[in-house]
């Protein structure tokens, strides 16, 4: 095991700085509970059946077994560091964090699964393999048409298959279905939640509370913490308006501690409305229980997944239109991080809707590194001001029309 000292340290400071931010609410404590007893536990006498790298593994499967499996989604600068040896400096910090995570010797016993989503994953996936860990990989194909969900089916099967295998019991479809129903209550309580706090929490700690859930031992339990907490933020008087720009963040998707870009957003006078992730994004696409009864679930999971995979990401781009048309956004912060290059092949396609909503875009390029915070906030309050003198030549506008 490396030192975990620094590790500890990290999660702690950022923490601290987070929970300064959040009103004094007893409902917040669960979810700071949660994040806590995920990440400062004691790897060593880490016990779960499943691993999962990444979001993009169909929930039902990893959830069949009546608890959440352990997520690495990889957002530590200091787990990175301990891939060193391993990979290239260049490799992204998602995969050298969660790399890192692995390596540290917890989960030798578990059966781990991979989405390959990225070249970055499959090179992953190779690494913990050739270390002799028990690996199963998802393929994705690129392009989603009639012969490809054939062959998604076939790859959901084989990871239902898997993971049985592993577990030395069958997946039934009863039970698959119970998971998935848990699942969509969940969804739904997420999309109440990201509704009502808008007018009482800071964007960070919606953020924060919506990765809590891949920090919870319980799915049911989480989703009624959250419900206590959103009838809480209902009965809270709604702040005035702020003034202040609101901006959607996009692109690559930020974890826990790394919320080096949310934490500049706000200090910069921007809001942060919105953050288009991979749990806000599956919300969106929440099926009904009737639809989910109709279809086949794997064939729901596929058409609706926004993971960057895919060559043409449709699922993604209506998903970000109905939000900028349906939200009041004023800015996008397009967030890349280093060695993720299929996002910035994403902002290309983004570029052609952002003019035509009018909506300014500002790409920010970092790492999980914090040489460069300085000079980020420079370029991000210049950003705040150019969507601030917007909105201004707006209210001015409807002031002189009423």
């Amino acid at each position: 095991m490396p030192d975990l000292s620094t590790y500890k340290k990290e999660m702690k400071d950022v923490l601290q700085r987070l929970v300064k931010t959040m009103p004094a609410y007893k409902e917040l404590q669960f979810f700071v509970k949660c994040v806590i007893n995920h990440y400062l536990a004691d790897l060593e006498k880490n016990n779960s059946n499943i691993v999962v790298i990444g979001s993009n593994i169909p929930e039902e499967l990893v959830l069949v077994q009546g608890k959440m499996p352990y997520w690495i989604l990889g957002g530590s600068r200091v787990s990175s560091m301990w891939a060193d040896d391993i990979v290239p400096r260049d490799t992204d910090p998602v995969s050298r964090s969660g790399l890192g995570y692995v390596l540290s010797g917890f989960a030798e016993k578990s059966l781990i699964l991979i989405p390959l989503v990225s070249d970055s994953t499959r090179k992953l996936a190779y690494i913990l393999k050739s270390r002799g860990l028990k690996v199963h990989t998802c393929h994705f194909p690129p392009v989603k048409d009639a012969q490809t969900f054939l062959e998604w089916r076939r790859q959901y099967e084989a990871c239902r298959d898997a993971i049985a295998l592993h577990l030395k019991r069958p997946l039934t479809k009863r039970a698959l279905q119970k998971s998935k129903e848990r699942i969509s209550m969940a969804k739904m309580q997420i999309q109440d939640f990201m509704e009502v706090s808008q007018d009482t929490l800071n964007g960070t700690s919606r953020m924060f509370i919506l990765g809590s859930y891949y920090c919870a031992d319980n799915l049911s339990e989480w989703n009624f913490q959250l419900e206590c907490l959103t009838a809480r933020l209902r009965r809270e008087h709604k702040r005035q308006n702020s003034g202040k720009s609101k901006v959607l963040l996009l692109g690559s998707p930020i974890y826990f501690p790394n919320y080096k870009v949310p934490f500049l957003i706000e200090e910069s006078g921007l809001e942060l409305l919105w953050q288009a992730d991979y749990t806000t994004l599956s919300m969106q696409g929440y099926t009904g229980l009737e639809q989910m009864r109709k279809e086949h679930v794997a064939d729901i999971f596929y058409r609706n997944d926004t993971s960057p995979a895919y060559v043409k990401n449709d699922s993604l781009y209506e998903r970000i239109e109905k939000l900028l048309t349906e939200k009041e956004i004023d800015g996008v912060v397009y967030h890349v991080l280093k060695g993720q290059i299929e996002y910035d092949f994403e902002l290309g396609h983004f570029e052609e809707l952002f003019e035509k909503l009018n909506i300014p875009v500002f790409r920010l390029e970092t790492d999980y590194n914090y040489q460069d915070i300085e000079q980020l906030r420079i370029r991000l309050e210049a950003f705040s001001e150019i969507l601030n003198q917007r909105r201004y030549r707006r209210f001015g506008k409807e002031t002189v029309a009423v």
